[in-house]
């Protein structure tokens, strides 16, 4: 099938942590577009997604996700670890330099390892405050496709709370994190095979932050749970809401890119627009209901169909104070293996099979100990390129001592891509974790944990994973 890669959660990450809500001092958030010079595959450029937090010296440190935007490769994904260094030369003038190390694949463009790098050096110019426009150079090389080519990379960053020195205007504050399901009837439209589309059902999660009164910019990642393995889409945007007494109505649209699974998005760029309905469930919990259409821009492919969300709501007005205290977070990065058993592959041939994953996580403790969690796991090395998992659990920390704590999760999701045998898709695990504290904020993690596939699969292998864990709050 092609583009067959990612999983139910595998955007999940993307909207959590791309827009997490971190310290407002200390965000660095940049998007463009990379245009390959000699492209000699479907991936003609990348679109550039980059959220970094500040380390000083002009040095920030995050992630990025990078996905199809030229060509006909919509679905082709990869995510990583990426830093940036910036040189002022002036009072609205910069230079900078980019690295970026992860994996993906999708699209049918990718296979081995599916490991990519991407060296950048750009200009920078101020044009508004905190906003400002790029202009640069890019080399860039996937693992497992002919690509190791220069790029020409066109680019808009933005860096909020002064962290260019010129009186910046603050973060926008952050409204709510949300988790659902939504669905699109096709209606005999084509898929990539030329065969009639299937009719997707979807799972992801969205976060969403202020932008003035009754405005909401959001970001969302959703992965197809039936009709389309492998798709996956992430996408911006802005909604209206309008108060009454008991409800709220809202109008949206949003914007990005999607692929995989056969889903014919051409190039990858997408547009979704919906209106629904916010019912409050009593306390700080919401559920979102809403109809929405949804169209491909390059392949005019087009379906629509219903949303529902479980909202998580931290403040219901952009000059609201919290009456439940801070809400604190947890935010891990880090790296993971898999020890393949004898059915691990779908060709029953583990030959060159050695996954490692990057992979990312984010908590939302909802007590002094027990938390949700969603984690979410590209390849970057082992011969399944495309390989993708995505998860949610419930974790429960234990403080051993004033240095050591440990942290027992249990998780349920999806996997797919790389010819790794999951069956349908659906998949389990648990896992242990212990940290050692290097400060209050900061810890070292080593885990050891299980995945297995629940419906048909032939996964059923041991996991070794290594991390850094960082903890911070919100108002």
């Amino acid at each position: 099938m092609i583009g067959s890669r990612t999983t139910l959660f595998a955007g999940l990450l993307a909207a959590c942590s791309i827009s997490a809500p971190l310290h407002a001092q200390s965000l660095d958030i940049q998007t463009g577009l990379d245009i390959l010079q000699s492209p000699d595959t479907e991936i003609e450029g990348l679109h550039r997604l980059y959220a970094g937090i500040d380390l000083g010296q002009d040095l920030s440190f995050g992630q990025a996700i990078y996905s199809s935007a030229l060509g006909d490769a919509g679905g082709a994904f990869f995510w990583g670890f990426e830093g940036v260094k910036r040189f002022r030369m002036g009072p609205d003038t910069t230079l900078g330099v980019t690295g970026f190390l992860g994996g993906g694949g999708g699209a049918a463009q990718v296979s081995g390892d599916g490991t990519m790098y991407r060296i950048s050096t750009f200009a920078e110019r101020t044009v508004a405050r905190d906003w400002a426009l790029q202009a640069g150079i890019s080399r860039i090389g996937i693992s497992g496709a002919d690509i190791d080519d220069w790029a020409a990379t066109l680019g808009l960053s933005y860096q909020p709370s002064g962290t260019r020195g010129n009186g910046g205007s603050g973060a926008p504050r952050l409204r709510s994190v949300s988790i659902g399901a939504s669905q699109l009837d096709f209606s005999g439209e084509p898929d990539r095979s030329g065969g009639a589309q299937a009719d997707l059902d979807l799972v992801g999660a969205e976060a969403s932050y202020f932008a003035g009164r009754n405005l909401e910019l959001f970001l969302e990642a959703d992965g197809a749970a039936s009709g389309g393995d492998g798709y996956m889409q992430v996408l911006g945007g802005l909604r209206r809401r309008f108060d009454l007494e008991t409800v709220s109505l809202f109008g949206q649209a949003s914007a990005g890119f999607g692929g995989g699974g056969n889903v014919d998005t051409g190039n990858g760029v997408i547009a979704r627009a919906a209106a629904g309905v916010s019912v409050p469930l009593g306390g700080a919990l919401d559920l979102d209901l809403s109809y929405g259409a949804w169209h491909a821009v390059d392949s005019g492919v087009g379906g629509s169909g219903p949303q529902a969300r479980l909202t998580r709501v931290f403040l219901r007005a952009p000059g609201a104070v919290s009456d439940s205290g801070p809400q604190r977070w947890q935010f891990t990065l880090g790296l993971s293996g898999q020890s393949p058993n004898d059915d691990f592959m779908k060709s029953r041939s583990n030959a060159g099979i050695d996954p490692v994953m990057q992979e990312s996580s984010i908590d939302l403790f909802m007590s002094d100990s027990l938390y949700v969690t969603g984690n979410a796991q590209t390849t970057i090395s082992g011969g399944v390129a495309g390989y993708a998992i995505g998860l949610i659990g419930l974790g429960q920390q234990f403080e051993l001592s004033r240095d050591w704590r440990l942290s027992i999760e249990g998780h349920l999701g999806a996997a797919g891509g790389g010819g790794v045998d999951v069956g349908k898709g659906l998949v389990g695990g648990l896992r242990g974790e212990i940290d050692y504290l290097l400060s209050p904020r900061n810890a070292l993690s080593l885990g050891v944990g299980t995945l297995q596939a629940l419906d048909g699969g032939g996964v059923d292998v041991p996991v070794l994973q290594f991390g850094l864990k960082h903890r911070f709050s919100t108002q």
